[in-house]
């Protein structure tokens, strides 16, 4: 007579509810400490589109020798299709690049023309810059003052990211930044 053997064909149900309590503890912990790195990561990706738009008025105003003009505006504006003037707040208003054919320094919706659109930030997050506007003349150059943007998101864990703006009308994306939003 053989004696019966029993073989485990698997995992019994404490078991594989021991292994998923375990699991979900590890997973919880990689959300958490990567937080901060998804809000660095959204703040990069934010200058990194308005190095875009930079970028773009620039070559707009040099390729078809107009003013172009980029700044903040609220969006109810935007949707009205009003005419507005520059906001000096970044945070929470949409960043719009236009060509500001008469050279009054605002968006006149009769004669202007809206070339771009940037979302605001996100949340809480800050956008700061030095000045009001950034103005391109019909070279490509800026006739503004030129500065650096700072981003700043909400939480403590994630660090400030910079973007520098040059006299030539050059977007530097620098990285990392200890300087504040004010």
């Amino acid at each position: 007579m053989h004696p019966h053997v029993f073989k485990s064909r698997g995992l019994t149900l404490i078991e594989l509810l021991i292994a998923l309590i375990i699991l979900a503890t590890l997973a919880s912990l990689a959300f958490y400490g990567n937080k901060g790195i998804l809000n660095s990561n959204r703040a990069e990706s934010y200058l990194i589109e308005l190095k875009r738009n930079i970028t773009y008025a620039r070559a707009k105003a040099a390729a078809d020798d107009q003013v172009v003009i980029l700044c903040p505006v609220p969006q109810a504006k935007l949707t009205d299709n009003a005419s507005f003037n520059c906001q000096s707040s970044w945070s929470g208003n949409s960043l719009v690049t236009f060509v500001d054919l008469n050279g009054n320094g605002r968006f006149d919706s009769d004669s202007d023309n809206i070339i771009r659109v940037l979302d605001p930030v996100s949340g809480n997050d800050t956008l700061s810059f030095s000045t009001a506007f950034i103005r391109f003349d019909g070279s490509g150059q800026i006739t503004s003052n030129v500065g650096r943007f700072v981003y700043c998101p909400d939480t403590e864990e994630a660090e400030n990211q910079m973007l520098t703006v040059t006299l030539s009308g050059n977007a530097l994306f620098n990285g990392t930044s200890q300087d504040k939003c004010n």
